[in-house]
């Protein structure tokens, strides 16, 4: 039975696969309903816009979105930045030209255009120059002057939205465009200015493109000559062609007589040292201060592109983020290196409180004025602009320092490369430039060890946060780096106790390692002597088979019951065996009367006054009542004493 049913069940499972594979093949999945017939609230919404997307128009939303969608929206088909160009292939070309708009550069056409439905033309998201100012800055639109096109018509009339081969998306050159409007050749349009026929000259060398708060939309800064409409101070008579009568900067000096004098000095930027006053300058009128043809900063990176590159790195010196590069370079000349406006120190104490780095004890490279021997002027992946990170840095110079610190052990902060934790890199009133009392500092990382202990019984220099005692502050061979091994490090105080144990016939096992620690807490405890642990428990977690028949034996000595260890043996050494503090007779006689009436009862008539105790008693623990052995010798456990004594 079991034979026929193997061939069955495989005959079933071939038959149902095929059945499976045929179905796939002749029955493809088909959409029962649209997404419109189930969203009908959506699109409603859509139409109501004056301008529909034309999927959305015809109700086709599966060219943009697949059917299946997630929890809290759907798929696109395809990923954002290449979806719109299913359709609008042409718009590929806009890649091609020299200059393409952020957002299509980015390929985020949702951030102008909506994609579904829109009041304006073009499914704009905002009207005209409205969706502009969406990412532009609208202050520079809206001065006291403003250009016509701007508001009466819209920032198209000028500019292309998408890309152009022309700087700043214009569809034309500058003048191409101007001239749209202006008819450069109309005599009123000479006369303006000043009879000159300036089609030829570039309309925003001296006109805002937008707004300003000059008449003509005169750009904010203006030469003198144009200012007073004296062309003809540079350039020839009105109706000859516009050329200016000379050319270099002994031209400028014939008014700029003092900034010649000043000029001359050691070090003289490159443009002022050639003459070349119009690689910086306008000669007619800009926004920016000093006639600048761009704003500080990005003026010079011009020529200095590697400093640009300096906004790439995580920390960028202040004046640079800010470009402001005229806060420390003259950008004309200097009698500093690096067209310096001051030497070392002096220029850096412009902007940094000289009082950070004139304290009683000041930094090497402070004391010298030479601050970028640590910081770099303009920018630096460690923070504080420094050259190198920071622990790095400090060892540039202290070499010696670093074999030093290259321990088994290592402070934290040291291990962090974190000098600047405890020095000041600057100036202290402390010596080693701590930036904090020793006690304070240490307390400033360590506080809650402080805590633990505090009202309690605290090693002397610890309360006093005087951690050098023991520790190094930087690095050692030791754990915890401290300055010697074990009971060296305690000997260095506690010398007495040392040179009389040393001497000693008995010591304590910790004591003779030197492991001080073992027993007590080197900062401090809640227990007397600073201990580790209550008295009791510390001498039992070293001594088990005591621990052990403590609590395994009925009849306990009362000290050993207690815990009070110390009344019978000495922590560290002694001069008798078991660490006792004197002989047996003497010692059990601290608490035992031996001469008394009841004790010689006690012992059939015998004095024991000069007896040896142990003898006869166990010190700690015993099975038997009044702690005796438990091996007895007939006569004693007999209590015939007197067949032995007499």
């Amino acid at each position: 039975m079991k034979n026929i049913r193997l061939p069955l069940c495989f005959l079933l499972i071939v038959g149902v696969a095929v059945c499976a594979v045929v179905s796939c093949v002749h029955k493809p999945l088909r959409f029962a309903k649209r997404c419109v017939e189930c969203h009908q609230e959506k699109i409603a919404v859509f139409k109501d816009n004056r301008v529909v997307h034309s999927p959305v128009s015809k109700g086709i939303c599966e060219s943009c979105h697949r059917p299946h969608g997630i929890i809290g929206g759907v798929y696109l088909k395809t990923n954002e930045k290449k979806l719109c160009y299913n359709c609008h292939e042409d718009s590929l070309k806009m890649m091609e030209k020299k200059h393409i708009h952020a957002p299509v550069k980015g390929e985020k056409c949702v951030s102008c255009h909506n994609p579904h439905a829109s009041m304006n033309k073009n499914l704009l998201k905002e009207k005209d120059h409205e969706l502009c100012f969406t990412c532009h800055n609208k202050e520079s639109f809206e001065r006291e002057t403003r250009h016509k096109p701007l508001f009466k018509k819209e920032c198209i009339f000028c500019h292309k939205p998408h890309s152009s081969d022309h700087e700043s998306l214009l569809f034309d050159s500058v003048n191409n465009v101007c001239a749209e409007c202006h008819n450069f050749k109309n005599k009123g349009f000479i006369k303006k200015h000043s009879g000159y026929d300036v089609s030829s000259a570039s309309c925003v060398s001296c006109h805002a493109e937008h707004s300003s708060n000059n008449d003509k939309l005169l750009r904010k800064f203006i030469h003198k000559p144009l200012d007073k409409n004296q062309c003809n101070d540079c350039h020839g008579a009105p109706g000859t062609l516009l050329e200016i009568k000379e050319k270099g900067a002994e031209f400028c000096y014939k008014c700029h007589t003092e900034e010649e004098k000043a000029f001359v000095k050691n070090h003289m930027h490159s443009p002022a040292n050639k003459g070349n006053c119009l690689d910086c300058h306008s000669p007619h009128s800009t926004d920016y201060k000093g006639i600048t043809l761009l704003p500080d900063g990005e003026i010079c990176y011009k020529c200095h592109k590697d400093t640009k590159d300096n906004f790439a790195k995580r920390h960028i010196h202040k004046p640079i983020e800010d470009k402001r590069c005229t806060s420390c370079h003259d950008p004309h000349s200097s009698w500093n290196k690096h067209i310096l406006k001051k030497k070392g120190k002096a220029l850096c104490y412009d902007c940094h409180d000289n009082s950070d780095f004139s304290r009683s004890n000041v930094h090497e490279p402070v004391k010298d004025g030479t601050c970028i021997v640590c910081h770099n002027p303009h920018a630096s992946d460690n923070k504080f602009e420094l050259n190198y990170p920071e622990i790095e840095q400090c060892y540039i110079c202290h070499q010696k320092e670093k074999k030093l610190f290259d321990r088994v052990s290592v402070h934290t902060p040291i291990r962090r490369g974190s000098c600047s934790v405890c020095h000041n890199p600057h100036s202290s009133a402390r010596e080693n430039l701590l930036v904090r009392k020793e006690r304070d500092l240490c307390f400033k990382c360590h506080q809650q060890m402080l805590d633990e202990v505090k009202d309690e019984v605290v090693h002397r220099p610890f309360g006093r946060g005087e951690c050098l005692t023991c520790h190094n502050a930087h690095a050692n061979n030791n754990q915890f780096h401290l300055i010697k091994v074990g009971g060296e490090n305690c000997y260095r105080c506690h010398n007495r106790l040392s040179v009389s144990g040393k001497g000693s016939a008995y010591q304590h096992m910790p004591f003779k390692e030197e492991a001080c620690t073992s027993c007590h807490n080197p900062h401090g405890s809640k227990i007397k002597r600073q201990i580790n642990r209550p008295l009791g428990n510390l001498c039992l977690s070293c001594h088990n088979d005591v621990a052990s028949r403590l609590d395994n034996e009925e009849f306990k000595h009362t000290p050993a019951e207690d815990g009070k260890c110390l009344e019978c043996h000495t922590p560290h050494y002694a001069e008798i065996e078991y660490l006792l503090i004197d002989d047996g007779t003497s010692l059990c006689s601290k608490c035992h009367v031996t001469t008394s009436p009841l004790m010689i009862q006690a012992h059939n008539g015998i004095s024991v006054a000069k007896s040896d105790c142990s003898g006869c008693h166990e010190s700690h623990s015993a099975i038997n009542k009044g702690l005796l052995r438990p091996i007895m010798h007939t006569p004693f456990a007999d209590k015939d004493c007197k067949r032995c004594h007499e």
